[in-house]
């Protein structure tokens, strides 16, 4: 059976974005609620984890764009639109969702996967926007951001409801790599998967 791999840069870099996200979350939800035990670790050593997970995954993102122009396999055009998915935006959610038993043929991401890295990038960036302009809101530069979306509570917001559409996003992001075959789960981690040879759904 044929093998697809994932580029050894491209797992690496999708496994720090995971870790750095489930330490973000987790000391973010510390910081939001000092009440909320995280292991006994002080407030202080809370915060600085979360800064340096938070720099790191932004370094992270700018190496994954950087090497999806310049890296081995230059996958950018992965992520921009290509014809073999035209069209089929709505029938690949069909199928996710068990209303359709034939998965339709596309390329390496579907419409859906494509919109969602992009998206991701995008929220990211504003997450450590917001954040550095509340650690740093006395500075002119991140004071005027902060006057520019209406004040300091809603720049909590917008950080704080960005962090629950990570949550979802990727428990949702899980959710359609296990129902469609536990294989591709494995994918996600170790980069080798069977060559798809049928594209009927499990159920």
């Amino acid at each position: 059976m044929a093998l697809h791999d994932h580029p050894i840069p491209a797992r690496i870099m999708h496994q720090i974005h995971l870790v750095c996200m489930i330490v973000l979350v987790s000391t973010g939800f510390f910081i939001h609620k000092p009440n909320f035990s995280l292991f006994g670790m002080s407030m202080g050593l809370v915060r600085n984890i979360h800064f340096y997970a938070a720099f790191v995954i932004l370094l992270n993102s700018v190496t994954r764009v950087y090497w999806s122009f310049f890296g081995k396999p230059r996958d950018i055009r992965y992520f921009l639109p290509e014809k073999e998915n035209k069209g089929k935006l709505f029938a690949m959610m069909s199928y996710y969702y068990f209303l359709r038993k034939t998965k339709p043929k596309t390329s390496k991401y579907n419409g859906w996967q494509k919109s969602t890295y992009v998206i991701w990038t995008i929220a990211v960036w504003t997450m450590g926007l917001s954040g550095a302009a509340m650690l740093w809101k006395t500075s002119p530069i991140w004071a005027g951001l902060i006057r520019a979306v209406g004040g300091l509570n809603n720049m909590h917001a917008i950080h704080y409801l960005i962090m629950w559409f990570f949550v979802f996003s990727v428990l949702f992001h899980v959710y359609l790599v296990l129902a469609e075959d536990f294989k591709y789960f494995l994918y996600m981690f170790f980069g080798v998967r069977p060559e798809e040879e049928e594209t009927t759904s499990p159920y």
